[in-house]
């Protein structure tokens, strides 16, 4: 089995059997519903990996262009935000669950996908031990927007990750982390999974 075959045997259970059912079972008003003041939505963590993934695999891995910009997603999804959601307020989140075209997320989240799958099954992703630099994470943390204004030690967090190490963190070890989040806010709202 060589990387990219493990790496999808993970992503397909990820997006064909944890995320699908979201979309199925958990109606829209659910979907934009905090459980709790100190809890994010179903919607926002929906939204953060997909940007994390987007983001992370395509500017940190293969140095390509975000699926956000190839689409009008922002328009689409009528959202104002280019970063990825860290850092936001509460009252910003708030927004977003108000906001959100939830019915375009899916969609971008579906685009996400096919760009996933083909970066990994193309292997066009160059020296997987090839370090993240400073100067390229400034110009997408900072320049690009990738992060929130209030978001602070982002780049020297990143600073010296393998490409490697994003396309695994990004691609499976964050969404997998948001996964179980979004297991315990639907659990909340009293969303069963049969």
């Amino acid at each position: 089995m060589d990387v990219s075959q493990l790496f999808l045997q993970r992503y397909d259970a990820l997006y064909n059997f944890w995320i699908g059912d979201l979309w199925v079972r958990v109606t829209d008003d659910l979907m934009r519903q905090r459980p709790d003041p100190r809890v994010n939505s179903i919607a926002w963590n929906l939204w953060h990996l997909t940007r994390v993934e987007d983001a992370g695999l395509n500017r940190f891995v293969t140095d390509r262009t975000q699926v956000l910009d190839e689409g009008a997603w922002m328009e689409q999804m009528n959202i104002p935000w280019r970063h990825m959601g860290g850092e936001m307020t509460f009252a910003e989140v708030d927004e977003l669950n108000q906001r959100i075209d939830l019915a375009a997320l899916q969609a971008y989240s579906a685009a996400v996908q096919v760009r996933t799958r083909e970066i990994v099954t193309q292997a066009g992703w160059g020296n997987l031990d090839a370090a993240m630099e400073a100067d390229h994470l400034h110009v997408i943390l900072v320049d690009e927007g990738l992060a929130h204004s209030h978001a602070a030690g982002l780049l020297e967090n990143y600073l010296g990750w393998t490409k490697g190490k994003c396309l695994m963190n990004f691609g499976l070890t964050h969404p997998y982390q948001h996964v179980g989040e979004i297991g315990v806010i639907a659990s909340l709202l009293g969303v069963t999974f049969d």
